[in-house]
């Protein structure tokens, strides 16, 4: 039986081990805290396939520097990194052009075409319990102006299968949604889009894994990668080895820190994003918002609702700014008739973010075993089972029915070290 080893926990190491230990393989997933606990943690959990599309856009270069040293604008960045981060920004706002931006969206609506049919299948064949919500998605802004901008943006998603969105008048926007005020100028609905809770599926993944026999090791860091020419022969846990015939590092915002330590350059970085997760909530909403104008959102879960959005570049770490949680709930209280009172949490998690806004999905250059499946930004909740399934077959079968090459790890001129043994913390 070949033996997989999964290195990182979150939601897309979870679903990767799940589907190969579907197939039969032998799978052991490590991860240096407990699994589901960092990123997948606290994010919205939105499944929106038609929301597939990358980070950097149009008109973004001039806009991110307007917003990059405002606290609690959408996008900050830390003065201080921008010298280390200097390489990375340059080749993100390459691809805020309108041809990459396409692109890209193409990319991810092709990645994201099963996404829905794989999380029903998750439900029903594999008998998994986690909170689940089927209400769809609506955008609301303060501005006419800005819903036909994204009408237009968004008709894509029927070339690959998905309904088509819907503009909303104001008054149909309020009878839809009456937690909103009269200051929301209308909105655009997409019916197809579901979102989970996002602590209740890691849960779920986690326990199924167990059940069936995966070896998971929490709280384990790999010290570093042992190979013999252009394999990969085990992972470096301290005191032994873990050996295998697979490796697969989907360790999130971490995965490129951890091959640039194996020798290979993957430019990927962390992007902080905040939420508030109010429990007890004094309004009840009725489906997940996008707040457009200030791009904050908005997931009502059984007895709770979180609002979250923002993006921080400021590094790996997990200091959290209260002015940014701030700044969430003021852009929220913009939109609605009430503020929303309760017991509040507030969380900050790390995204994993490439130049070109798409994940790095496929075998690492210059290797016959070692892949990666990373760097999915905010769509890792969304991206998980299809990613998951895709990577399985790439491992079990060489080949994938999902055209990888937009994901290709090599896009980014990817280099191998010649060490024998490289020391990788994970």
């Amino acid at each position: 039986m070949a033996k997989a080893i999964v290195v990182g926990g979150g939601i897309i190491g979870l679903a990767s081990a799940f589907f190969l230990r579907k197939k039969g393989m032998d799978v052991v997933l490590i991860d240096k805290g407990e699994p589901g606990a960092e990123c997948s943690s606290g994010n919205m959990g939105w499944v929106c396939p038609s929301l597939s599309d990358p980070v950097p856009a149009p008109g973004l270069v001039k806009t991110s520097l307007k917003w990059m040293l405002k606290r609690d604008s959408p996008l900050y960045i830390k003065p201080s990194i921008v010298p280390s981060l200097s390489p990375w920004l340059l080749q993100f706002w390459k691809y805020c052009s309108e041809d990459a931006y396409q692109k890209g969206y193409k990319a991810g609506l092709e990645l994201s075409r099963n996404t829905l049919r794989l999380f029903d299948e998750l439900e029903r064949e594999s008998g998994l319990q986690f909170e689940s919500h089927r209400k769809g998605l609506l955008f609301v802004f303060l501005k006419e102006s800005y819903i036909e901008e994204k009408l237009d943006t968004y008709r894509i998603v029927e070339e690959f299968g998905l309904p088509a969105p819907a503009a909303k008048s104001k008054n149909e926007v309020l009878q839809i949604e009456p937690a909103l005020s009269d200051a929301v100028a209308g909105g655009i609905y997409l019916p197809a889009e579901r979102h989970v809770r996002p602590e209740s599926l890691t849960s779920a993944l986690t326990d199924w894994l167990v059940a069936n026999g995966t070896d998971i090791l929490s709280r384990t860091e790999v010290k570093g990668f042992i190979r013999e020419g252009d394999q990969i022969v085990g992972a470096n846990i301290g005191e032994k080895t873990i050996e295998g015939d697979h490796f697969l590092v989907t360790a999130g915002a971490w995965a490129g820190q951890i091959l640039n330590q194996a020798g290979i350059q993957i430019p990927m970085t962390a992007g902080k994003g905040y939420s508030l997760t109010i429990s007890s909530p004094s309004i009840q909403f009725q489906q997940p918002l996008y707040l457009g104008d200030s791009r904050v959102t908005i997931s009502p879960f059984d007895h709770s609702v979180r609002i979250g959005g923002t993006m921080e570049l400021s590094g790996l770490n997990s200091d959290l700014d209260q002015r940014r949680i701030d700044s969430l709930r003021s852009s929220a209280a913009q939109y609605l008739r009430s503020p929303i009172h309760g017991k509040e949490k507030a969380w900050c998690g790390m995204r994993p973010m490439t130049p070109d806004g798409l994940p790095v999905l496929g075998i690492v250059p210059s290797f016959t075993n070692l892949f990666i499946a990373s760097g999915h930004a905010m769509s890792g909740i969304s991206m998980a089972l299809s990613t998951g399934s895709a990577m399985s077959d790439l491992i079990s079968s060489g080949k994938s029915d999902i055209d990888l090459s937009p994901f290709a790890p090599d896009r980014f001129k990817t280099q191998r070290s010649s060490n024998k043994v490289s020391k990788v913390t994970v």
